[in-house]
């Protein structure tokens, strides 16, 4: 077994035929119709599963879809575009899709052509879509009133990992996918059963099949199955639904309290906002913590092996750059993320990532000295490893923005510092370093380096580390920088003529004077800059300001993201790829306490519950 089909999913083999349409050529079936590929989606899923009534009728804030066979994403577009047509505005759509065998971005850009109705759809969702990895993509439009959830591989083996926490929460099924008999290995009772399990009571389902094995399947998994014409030529078809015992709501309190005023709290506050919940953001400052550094890379942590770490920021980064490319077009800079091998170390481990073939070239590529100085030719003639589609941000006006974004629904209350959380009587009292109390029913901490203190009582093991960040003015040379430059620190792209070369980083530290820059760090930073790039205009550069602040860590470097108690949530560790993990992090976060289908694995999740990092009491 090769690399490719171990490690990442093998894409989608595809041919064209006379029509101009997608065809398998593993399957030999076609991805849609040749007749009228959107009105056979319109009338086998939309119309029978009778979406467009039950949406103005749906008792929950979420309407949910899950589907098998994501395809050219056809099914999913023509929902989206349904919805917005059809859907009362408050309700927001959860679309959930499995593909064994993704497309690539260029066949699915010339299969989504034939759909000129499609176009605004179709050229957000290739906009966003995402490198070719296992597991689950989350991705947001209509800032966030829909969601697609697209899971990368085989579903017999992606439905364990997503089913856990996607119990009796699906309103409608799509099956879809190749036919049973140019496809019998997906169309398998295990599906069935997953389906029955997920269904909220009185789900539907649709499939333009009407294969005896399917129907009496479906019917074993409980499900009511009926039969109607099929799509013109095509005899007859599936639909039906499933009555099932349906868990209750969680009768989630409609106002939440964040402690926080970074990426983090940010961004829990947004995935409140966009599900109608009022927040109450308690902060000492907005990114005067970790967050308020003028600029911060994003681009994902990978090693040679597909770790749980790697994992984790394969799916955060690209959610991560396409929420930021929704909510904040304007802060995203799309620059690209160079890492340079300054010494053999270093070069050693970028070969075996790309040895490796793990990584789609979409998300990581590796290049020669030449290619390097192609990219820059200031940059040094050094072998590198190139992140094409990573970038950064300006923190504070980013964080500024997502906040914005909320509006009305979040309010901002000043504070001093919170010196410990309490139980009381209506949920969780909060004390200040003056004597204020405070109180909330359900309390998110999102508080960054604060966590060490405030998180004390439940006995979590996080390390604050201190980073200095020194700002340089623009010259000649630098100021044509074009991307993110990593090597052991960092050098950014000119913004308002300067840019930020950083960090340092030290576990030891005064906790009294910790914001304090010192002199010998910025000499740090300037040298560290000069030797690993070796280059004339590196010593030219004149440091005008610096910035010292605390990193929130973890002893495995996976944030801390769950809920200690179903009314207490933890978002932090979140290191220095705040703004790489942070968006995710708080969907999973919301996600749990809602109980919603979730952005991550079940195998992942785990591994970021909070619970890890209490000390062994035993």
């Amino acid at each position: 077994m090769n690399h490719q089909s171990a490690d990442r999913p093998s894409p989608a083999k595809v041919t064209y035929n006379a029509f101009g349409l997608p065809v398998s050529t593993e399957f030999d079936d076609i991805y849609f119709t040749n007749e009228n590929g959107l009105a056979e989606s319109q009338y086998v899923f939309i119309q029978h599963n009778d979406l467009e009534k039950r949406w103005q009728t749906h008792s929950y804030t979420t309407f949910t879809i899950a589907e098998t066979g994501f395809g050219t994403g056809l099914n999913f577009l023509a929902c989206w575009a349904a919805f917005q047509k059809h859907a009362p505005p408050q309700l927001r759509l959860h679309f959930i899709s499995f593909e064994k065998h993704p497309l690539t971005a260029a066949d699915l850009e010339l299969a989504l052509n034939h759909f000129p109705e499609l176009a605004d759809e179709a050229a957000a969702l290739l906009h966003a879509y995402p490198a070719p990895h296992y597991g689950c993509h989350r991705m947001q439009f209509c800032q966030g009133r829909v969601v697609l959830d697209l899971w990368f591989g085989d579903i017999h083996q992606q439905l364990p990992q997503w089913l856990p926490h996607a119990q009796q929460t699906v309103d409608a099924w799509f099956l879809d996918g190749f036919a049973p008999d140019k496809n019998p290995q997906m169309w398998q009772p295990s599906i069935y059963a997953a389906m029955a399990q997920s269904c909220r009571n009185n789900a539907t389902f649709a499939t333009f099949t009407a294969a005896g094995a399917v129907r009496r399947d479906l019917q074993a998994a409980g499900f009511t199955v009926n039969k109607a014409k099929g799509f013109r030529h095509k005899r007859e078809m599936l639909y039906g639904h499933r009555l099932a015992p349906t868990k209750t709501p969680r009768i989630a309190n409609k106002h939440v309290t964040v402690v926080g005023g970074g990426i983090a709290a940010a961004c829990a506050a947004w995935s409140l906002s966009r599900r109608g919940y009022r927040v109450n953001l308690f902060t000492t400052g907005i990114a005067d913590g970790a967050s308020g550094n003028a600029q911060g890379a994003v681009y994902p942590l990978l090693h040679a092996e597909l770790s749980p770490l790697t994992q984790f920021f394969l799916s955060a980064f690209d959610h991560a750059r396409q929420f930021y490319q929704q909510v904040a077009p304007a802060q995203w800079h799309e620059t690209g993320v160079v890492q340079l091998a300054f010494n053999s170390t270093r070069e050693q481990r970028h070969e075996k990532i790309i040895a490796a073939d793990i990584y789609s070239p979409a998300t990581v590529k590796g290049l020669s000295a030449d290619e390097t100085q192609q990219l820059w030719s200031h940059l040094p003639a050094m072998p590198s490893l190139y992140y094409p589609k990573a970038g950064w941000v300006p923190p504070h006006q980013l964080v500024e923005q997502i906040l914005g974004a909320c509006a009305e629904t979040v309010t901002l209350t000043a504070i001093d510092p919170i010196t410990d959380i309490q139980t009381d009587a209506d949920g969780w009292q909060l004390s200040t370093t003056t004597g204020q109390k405070l109180h909330a029913t359900t309390l998110i901490v999102a508080a960054g380096a604060g966590l060490e203190q405030l998180l004390k009582p439940w006995q979590m093991t996080f390390q604050n580390v201190r980073g200095q960040v020194t700002q340089v003015k623009a010259n000649e040379v630098s100021e044509q920088c074009p991307v993110v430059v990593c090597y052991k620190g960092y050098f950014t792209p000119a913004q308002d003529g300067t840019h930020c070369v950083g960090a340092t980083y030290a576990r030891k530290f005064d906790s009294e004077q910790f914001a304090q820059p010192t002199a010998q760090d910025t000499a740090e930073n300037l040298a560290t800059l000069h030797d690993n790039l070796n280059s004339n205009w590196t010593g030219q550069l004149e440091p005008i300001a610096d910035r010292a602040s605390l990193r929130n860590t973890t002893r495995d470097h996976l944030p801390a993201c769950g809920w200690l108690t179903p009314s207490l949530g933890v978002l932090g560790g979140l290191g220095s790829r705040g703004f790489t993990s942070a968006p995710l992090c708080a969907e999973l976060l919301v996600g749990q306490w809602l109980q919603e289908p979730l952005p991550l694995s079940a195998d992942l999740i785990s591994r970021l519950a909070p619970q890890r990092l209490q000390a062994d009491l035993t």
